[in-house]
């Protein structure tokens, strides 16, 4: 295993990468599949993520770079100066991580933005394997009005939309797609079944999602949000556009021929300037499950492929109700590698 500066960040990181091992056992990744040879499924790629200089994206950042790899990474960050101060933190955590990763300026929710972004992507004719889509944000407190709705969706859905589908053509055949997502995006927040059916449709294209999206919008400008069965939440609708958009794009045709994975995934209620101080999970918790996905093997699975995962397991988006007995698992420590040969995840959501 790599070895850190500190027992405690060692600890925590052997815990990572074995622990992650027994997620598997006991919620389910095929061990087939996920493969015993664990640790050689993804050697050197390089790997975009939005938003990581703090939060649940810095704890995926951390994560993966401590393992050994030897990944490159793009830090997509808004704040250049505030990127490179959590490298700089990171360099005193995993020595020589600064060598192989960049920090370059990204703001999901501005056009203008990505497409400096974009165009920096294609000139430097980098070879982007993973794109991990962390980047959001939340208003605190119970505020709610059309204000926000605008710039929570305009970050948590329409920006990271297009700076998905503008960094798609750069990306190499086999490359991997992961939206972290969340639990609060789930299909029972809505009050209306036929809103419900209308989202939850097997063949809803993306322009049916996007006139979904705006109905909310100016259901919550005329105030008849609640008598057509919305929530009163913008940030939760937000991702249950995201969620249902992870869906469309994981089954669209030239997604599918270039064997592109594409995965949704909620990394629990996390300690983060976001999510308050109340959460129960620290950012190392949450960043496992983004972090098993990128171990996945590079090669869409049907059983995983537009799924959405909670706690390394394929989750129902009509259910919020998570399973006790599973929300810990990752958290255990590794049985042998033999141990996993019968494991398989269910294919439910």
């Amino acid at each position: 295993f790599f070895f850190f500066n500190d027992t405690a960040t060692t600890e925590i990181y052997t815990r990572s990468i074995v622990g992650s091992v027994r997620c598997v056992q006991e919620t389910g990744i095929n061990a087939e599949y996920m493969g015993i040879n664990i640790m050689e499924k993804a050697q050197g790629k390089l790997i975009v993520i939005t938003g990581c200089n703090k939060g649940v994206g810095y704890g995926i950042l951390k994560n993966l770079a401590a393992r050994p790899e030897n990944h490159s990474f793009i830090m997509a960050v808004r704040s250049v100066e505030r990127g490179n101060d959590s490298l700089v933190e990171l360099e005193k955590i995993i020595p020589g991580v600064t060598k192989r990763t960049e920090v370059k300026e990204l703001d999901i929710s501005k056009t203008e933005s990505i497409d400096v972004f974009v165009k920096w992507a294609k000139d430097s004719g980098k070879k982007i394997e993973c794109l991990i889509n962390n980047a959001g944000m939340a208003f605190k407190g119970d505020i709610f009005n059309e204000e926000v709705v605008r710039v929570t969706f305009q970050t948590n859905f329409y920006g990271t939309i297009e700076f998905t589908e503008k960094m798609l053509p750069l990306m190499p055949d086999s490359s991997k797609i992961v939206f972290i997502a969340s639990s609060a995006g789930k299909l029972d927040k809505l009050k209306s079944q036929a809103l419900k059916d209308e989202f939850n449709k097997p063949d809803i294209t993306k322009e049916q999602l996007f006139a979904l999206a705006k109905r909310f919008y100016d259901d919550v400008v005329a105030d008849t949000f609640e008598k057509n069965g919305w929530p009163r939440a913008g940030y939760a609708t937000s991702k249950i556009c995201l969620n249902i958009y992870n869906r469309i794009l994981a089954r669209d045709p030239d997604v599918m021929k270039r064997n592109i994975q594409v995965y949704a995934c909620c990394p629990g209620w996390v300690r983060t300037d976001m999510a308050g101080p109340k959460a129960p999970r620290t950012i190392e918790e949450g960043a496992l499950c983004p972090c098993d996905l990128v171990y996945l093997p590079w090669t869409i699975n049907p059983e995983y492929q537009g799924k959405f995962f909670y706690d390394s397991k394929v989750t129902q988006l009509q259910i919020t109700h998570l399973n006790p007995k599973t929300q810990n698992c990752l958290l255990y420590t590794s049985p042998s590698p033999r141990d996993l040969s019968t494991s398989r995840m269910p294919s439910s959501a």
